[in-house]
């Protein structure tokens, strides 16, 4: 046709957001290929990341699979790198892709999306910390300020997070022990003002610990630790529902503040779409 038709706000912001994906991995593609970046591991990861990401989101609308005809409406270009990018362009552009998604959660009026777009702005916030750790404000979940009861299965998973951390900090020194004790006051203040609120109580006696470590340079302890907050992680994501506002906002603000402790511990906490993607 001579004009096209008119988006829907909900594919605006999907073609935003895949647009924004398609721009990340433009400029982690050539800052790779520049061989600027020390160590390079991380932007070759973001790279592949994005592609990931870009086709969970669909890709970028193309109305013409052939040339345009002469006068006919189009839509801009697929945005590109340019030749000169840094590190620095694209920490910003992650960042800018995370307040990008964090709105389109809160707003979104499909669960599935809404939980898509949740995950991507965790990722896109984790991909910026490892670039710049000051990249993103990170405020985790605030006890103070919980106005009703978790739902049993997050609450389950932090009153894991506790038991574990509570079983690490005993058995660990230096560091370890010191980083347990700090995960212990966080999740020991949100389990307490959740069980204060009422709501259904499934806390346990007693949790098992992991039956198998990562590999033989790892211990008991420190993948216990990786794995009771990346479950937190993905727990406060599968959670996310439509429509959620600042309830959506701050379950970002909780399972990214939860993957940085994972990350304290050693894990990688670097899928595409955590909590999204099997």
């Amino acid at each position: 046709p001579a004009s096209l038709p008119t988006a829907p706000p909900h594919e605006v912001v999907r073609d935003g957001l895949a647009r924004q994906a398609a721009l990340i991995a433009s400029i982690a593609q050539v800052v790779s290929d520049s061989g600027t970046a020390q160590p390079s591991a991380p932007v070759d990861a973001i790279a592949a990341s994005a592609a990931t990401q870009l086709n969970a989101l669909g890709g970028v609308w193309d109305p013409w699979a052939t040339p345009v005809p002469t006068s006919y409406q189009t839509v801009p270009p697929v945005p590109s790198a340019a030749a000169d990018v840094s590190t620095a362009d694209l920490t910003t552009a992650l960042t800018d892709g995370t307040a990008l998604a964090r709105e389109a959660a809160a707003a979104c009026a499909d669960d599935d999306a809404a939980r898509l777009y949740a995950a991507l702005a965790v990722a896109w916030s984790l991909e910026a910390t490892r670039l710049d750790a000051a990249a993103v404000a990170v405020s985790g979940r605030d006890a103070s300020a919980l106005t009703e009861a978790l739902p049993g299965d997050l609450l389950s998973a932090y009153d894991a997070a506790r038991y574990a951390s509570e079983e690490i900090a005993a058995r660990s020194t230096g560091a370890n022990h010191t980083r347990a004790l700090a995960d212990v006051a966080y999740a020991k203040a949100v389990v307490s003002a959740s069980v204060a609120l009422g709501g259904q109580d499934t806390r346990l006696a007693a949790y098992a610990a992991p039956t198998a470590r990562a590999d033989d340079s790892t211990s008991l302890e420190v993948t216990w630790a990786r794995q009771v907050w990346q479950r937190v992680e993905e727990t406060e994501l599968a959670g996310v529902r439509a429509a959620g506002a600042n309830a959506t906002e701050i379950t970002v603000d909780a399972a990214l503040e939860a993957a940085l402790r994972a990350r304290a511990w050693g894990a990688a906490v670097d899928d595409p779409l955590p909590g999204y993607l099997d």
